[in-house]
C-alpha cells in the first residue's frame, strides 16, 4: 500500500486544516495509508549553519519521512496574508536536501480567504521541484463539520477532482 505523508500547516491542536486532512484521508483510505506528521512545531528554526552534514534530529527525521512517502498532503491556513511561519520553516529545511524534488504534493489552502497563501505555496513547491496539485478552499470552516465531513457539495466535488490529479501524479511518477 502506498504511503502518503499529511502535514497540517496549523499548529493548533484542533484545526480546520486537520479536519480537511481527516476528510482527504477517508477519501483515500481504500488505496493509500495516510500518515500524519506529528507537528510542525517540533522543527527548529531554520539556520543555514545547521544545515550541514548533521542537521538537527527532527529535521533529519522530517527529510527521511518525506523521501519515503509516495506523496505528500499539505493543508494550511493563511496567516497575515501568507503561509504560517512554522510551515514555511519546515519547507525551508527541505530545500538543500531536495526532499520534495519530483514528489507529488496535494497542496490545500483551507482558510477564510487564502489567495496569498495559495499563490505562495504553489510558488515555493514549484521552486523545490514538487509536482503540485493545488486547491484553495475559501471560507473553509463553513464547509466542513467537526467530524471531518465536507458539507459543501461544490467543495467536495472540486476536492475530489484535485485528489484525482494528485493520485494520478503518484501513479505516473
Amino acid at each position: 500500500m502506498k504511503k502518503i505523508l499529511a502535514i497540517s500547516g496549523s499548529t493548533k491542536a484542533v484545526s480546520t486544516n486537520a479536519l480537511y486532512i481527516t476528510a482527504i484521508s477517508r477519501l483515500l483510505s481504500k488505496e493509500f495509508e495516510v500518515i500524519n506528521f506529528s507537528s510542525i512545531a517540533v522543527i527548529p528554526h531554520f539556520n543555514p549553519d545547521l544545515d550541514q552534514e548533521n542537521p538537527p534530529q527532527a529535521v533529519e527525521a522530517l527529510r527521511s519521512t518525506i523521501k519515503k512517502a509516495d506523496g505528500i498532503i499539505i493543508s494550511t491556513p493563511e496567516y497575515a496574508m501568507g503561509l504560517p511561519g512554522s510551515l514555511k520553516n519546515l519547507l525551508d529545511w527541505t530545500v538543500s536536501s531536495a526532499s520534495f524534488s519530483g514528489k507529488p504534493v496535494l497542496a490545500l489552502v483551507a482558510s477564510t480567504q487564502g489567495e496569498k497563501a495559495y499563490q505562495s505555496i504553489i510558488d515555493i513547491l514549484t521552486v523545490i521541484e514538487a509536482r503540485v496539485s493545488p486547491q484553495l478552499i475559501s471560507f473553509a470552516k463553513a464547509k466542513i463539520n467537526n467530524e471531518g465531513e465536507i458539507t459543501h457539495k461544490e467543495t467536495l466535488t472540486a476536492l475530489k477532482s484535485t485528489i484525482g490529479s494528485f493520485v494520478a501524479s503518484m501513479k505516473n511518477g
